[in-house]
């Protein structure tokens, strides 16, 4: 099942250039899941009555022709694949026709009570009727990101009440306002990969160290000792 939902680019999703932004472009796969699961009455309206939560662990950008300020985008999404712990979320978002975003991510479903991932049956994955052949990276579960061995630059990061959300911790897109802090400039690289290892709370004083490559910017989002809360690639290169 495919749900498709239509957003406009607006003041707040633009950079200095009037492009859309990677955050936004996250925020609009982010409230178009929500809007897919809330028609199935498994979104975040009925968590009370179902006692789980999907919890996202990873996000794939890759932007193919950046929207702009005033565009009517059509985003697209819909469950692919799964495993018995994991299950993996596509998208895409189209303007005119034509093929502007693809993105993927991958989640696991949670007890809302003991915080324990739950096991994903048939039963529990068909109400969203998945698309397995409808797979926008070609890639069944996505490699594993490699740290690279030393990082370039580091600066200290203290978590304001804005990044935290509904849960409590740092919102999952508030990471890329995050990476952002150590770029040398606004430009917004086509390709992102974020990884989430590990919550990060109101108060907490992180570090955001940063590795200049070849065609992007490694980042690692981590407590002062070094423990990873999440790691942010930024690349530009093509990739599909």
């Amino acid at each position: 099942m495919i749900f498709r939902h239509t957003f406009e680019a607006e003041l707040s999703d633009i950079n200095s250039k009037k492009q859309v932004k990677n955050k936004a472009l996250l925020r609009f796969f982010e409230n178009v899941a929500g809007r897919h699961s809330d028609s199935l009455h498994n979104g975040l309206n009925d968590i009370i009555d179902t006692g789980r939560s999907w919890v996202l662990l990873e996000w794939r950008l890759k932007v193919l022709d950046r929207p702009v300020y005033g565009e009517k985008l059509e985003v697209c999404t819909w469950v692919r694949n799964s495993t018995k712990l994991y299950s993996y979320r596509d998208f895409e978002i189209w303007s005119g026709g034509v093929k502007k975003v693809i993105g993927s991510s991958k989640w696991i479903l949670v007890d809302i009570n003991t915080l324990r991932p739950i096991k994903l049956t048939d039963e529990l994955l068909d109400v969203y009727k998945p698309e397995p052949d409808k797979n926008v990276f070609g890639e069944a579960e996505f490699d594993k990101v490699k740290e690279p061995e030393a990082y370039e630059s580091e600066r200290a990061f203290a978590i304001r009440k804005s990044d935290i959300d509904i849960n409590g911790h740092v919102h999952n897109l508030n990471y890329i306002d995050m990476a952002e802090e150590i770029l040398p400039d606004d430009s917004e690289y086509d390709h992102v990969d974020i990884v989430y290892k590990k919550e990060i709370k109101y108060g907490d004083i992180i570090k955001i160290m940063s590795d200049l490559q070849d065609d992007g910017v490694f980042v690692k989002i981590c407590t002062e000792n070094g423990t990873a809360n999440a790691f942010v690639k930024l690349e530009n290169s093509n990739l599909i």
